[in-house]
C-alpha cells in the first residue's frame, strides 16, 4: 500500500503592475487562466514570450516551470526554469521551495533538503518557515529518517498549530515509528473536520491495514473511492485490502486500473505481483515484481520485492 503525504510548492500571486506593463500583466493573467482550465500548452506559449521581458522573466519562469513539471512532463526544462529564477532573485524563497518539491516528486530527498535549508534561511514570515519545515519532514520521511521527520513537523506545527498538511504527515510518521494509536487520534480529528477529505480516508485505511484489520481498511478505502473513482493510490490500496480478505478478482481489477492511471507507482506493481501470486500465475507475478523493482521500489520502500523475487521466482 501507499500512504499519501502532503508537501507544498510556493505559488506566486500575479503581480500588480501599472502603465506600460499593463499589457504584459494581461498576458500573464491569460496564461494563468489557461493553465487553470487545463490548456497548459497554450499557457506555456504565452509565458515563452514573457520570459524575454526582463521585468517579467522571473514570474514567467516560475509559472512556466510549474506547468512544465506538473502537467507537461518536461521535467528537465522545469528544473532549468526554476534554477534560472533562483539566479534572478537569489533572496526569494519561491524557487527554493518549488525546486525542493520537484526533487521530492522525483525521489531525490537529499537534494530537496539542501534547497529547503537554503530557503529556510531566507524566510521572513512564520507561515513561510512552516511550509519549509513541512517539506523537510516529507524529505526526511522519504529517507526513512522518521525521528527527523517528526521533529520537522513539530517545528511546522509550532508556527502553524492547525496546519492540516503537517498534522496529517505527523500522523503518518507516528505510525511509521510504531505509535499507531497516536496516529489514529490525529487522523480521526482531521476526518471529523473534513469528512470528505480523500487523503485522510486513504491514510485511515492504510493505518487499519497496517494493524491487520483489512475489513476496516476496505471501508475507508471504499469511501475514498466513491469520492474520487479515478484516484490511482486509493485503487491500489483498496486492491491490497481486497487481496488480504480473499477477493482476488476484485483486487486484480482495481490494481490493474490503478497502474493504468499511474504506471510509475512501484507499489502498485508489487501489489499486482502479489495478486498474480495468489492466482498461482507465477510468470505474471514475477514479471510484476521485476517491474516494481525497475520503477524504484527498493529505493523507496526497502528490499521486500527483492526477497519475493528470490524466494518465489528463482528456479
Amino acid at each position: 500500500m501507499t500512504r499519501v503525504h502532503a508537501y507544498l510548492c510556493f505559488l506566486l500571486a500575479p503581480a500588480m503592475t501599472f502603465g506600460q506593463a499593463d499589457a504584459f500583466q494581461r498576458e500573464y493573467d491569460e496564461a494563468t487562466r489557461l493553465d487553470s482550465v487545463g490548456k497548459h500548452a497554450q499557457a506555456v506559449k504565452i509565458l515563452d514570450r514573457l520570459v524575454k521581458r526582463p521585468d517579467w522573466e522571473y514570474r514567467a519562469r516560475m509559472q512556466r516551470s510549474a506547468i512544465l513539471f506538473s502537467h507537461l512532463g518536461r521535467t528537465q526544462e522545469a528544473f532549468e526554469d526554476v534554477t534560472e529564477a533562483m539566479r534572478l532573485r537569489p533572496d526569494s524563497i519561491g524557487p527554493y521551495l518549488n525546486r525542493a518539491s520537484y526533487y521530492l516528486s522525483t525521489s531525490m530527498p537529499d537534494r530537496s533538503l539542501a534547497d529547503l535549508e537554503s530557503g529556510l534561511a531566507r524566510c521572513r514570515k512564520a507561515e513561510d518557515s512552516a511550509s519549509f519545515y513541512l517539506n523537510m519532514g516529507a524529505a526526511y520521511g522519504q529517507m526513512r529518517k522518521f525521528q527527523d521527520a517528526l521533529r520537522s513537523y513539530d517545528n511546522a506545527l509550532a508556527l502553524k498549530p492547525d496546519d492540516w498538511g503537517s498534522l496529517s504527515n505527523k500522523a503518518a510518521v507516528l505510525d511509521d515509528l510504531g505509535r499507531p494509536d497516536e496516529a489514529k487520534t490525529i487522523y480521526l480529528k482531521l476526518h471529523a473536520q473534513k469528512p470528505e477529505e480523500v487523503v485522510i480516508l486513504n491514510n485511515l485505511g492504510f493505518l487499519a491495514s497496517n494493524q491487520g484489520d483489512h475489513a476496516e481498511a476496505m471501508r475507508w478505502f471504499d469511501k475514498a473511492r466513491k469520492l474520487t473513482p479515478d484516484d490511482a493510490v486509493v485503487l491500489n490500496n483498496l486492491a491490497y485490502a481486497q487481496l488480504r480478505i480473499g477477493s482476488v478478482d476484485e483486487a486484480l481489477r482495481n490494481v490493474q486500473r490503478s497502474i493504468k492511471l499511474y504506471p510509475a507507482n512501484s507499489y502498485a506493481h508489487r501489489n499486482l505481483g502479489l495478486v498474480w501470486q495468489a492466482k498461482k500465475e507465477k510468470g505474471k507475478a514475477c514479471d510484476a515484481f521485476e517491474e516494481a523493482i525497475s520503477r524504484g521500489f527498493t529505493a523507496q520502500y526497502g528490499p521486500e520485492v527483492e526477497q519475493l523475487r528470490r524466494e518465489y521466482c528463482t528456479p
